[in-house]
């Protein structure tokens, strides 16, 4: 467990005193979260393979690290000694529980905003924006159907005009 406040800070944005209050209550709602979604097994309760994060302070650090500093489920699977498909599952799970423990939903980054409209709706208080407009060259495809779907007229570009 962290015991260093500044090193604590550091990795999961809580203190240590923080991080022990906030474990009390994740354990009581870790229990009901699985009461809720657990399947109707025939083997009795602790029967059968344990988890891969063996406490739930150590599932609190590892959703709490995924969220503040937001790895890959490779690194995540490295630090905590789980494969990624693992990771993807026990953020599936943790996520909720954490929502659950905070009384508020975690708000985390949307993966695409479609039109100005939704932009402004996640975001009332942006007045302006700015768009960067730089074209990029694009390799052409070597698929002759994709050729086609992509052929635009060719724009000369500064940096190579004298190249060639």
């Amino acid at each position: 467990m962290l015991r260093d406040n500044r090193l604590c800070k550091a990795i999961i944005g809580l203190s240590v005193e923080e991080l022990k209050n906030l474990a009390a209550e994740f354990s009581a709602c870790y229990l009901i979260y699985r009461k809720k979604n657990r399947k109707d097994h025939e083997r009795q309760m602790g029967a059968g393979q344990k988890g891969f994060i063996p406490t739930p302070l150590d599932k609190l650090l590892f959703i709490l690290l995924y969220l503040k500093c937001y790895p890959t489920y490779d690194l995540q699977g490295l630090l905590f000694g789980l494969d990624r498909t693992r990771v993807c599952r026990w953020v599936k799970i943790l996520l909720p529980v954490l929502e659950m423990t905070l009384g508020r939903e975690c708000v985390l980054p949307a993966r695409q905003i479609r039109s100005a409209e939704e932009f402004f709706r996640a975001f009332p208080g942006v007045k302006d924006v700015f768009i960067d407009g730089t074209e990029r060259p694009v390799q052409k495809p070597k698929n002759l159907r994709r050729q086609k779907k992509c052929i635009r007229e060719r724009k000369d570009r500064p940096l190579e005009k004298g190249l060639l």
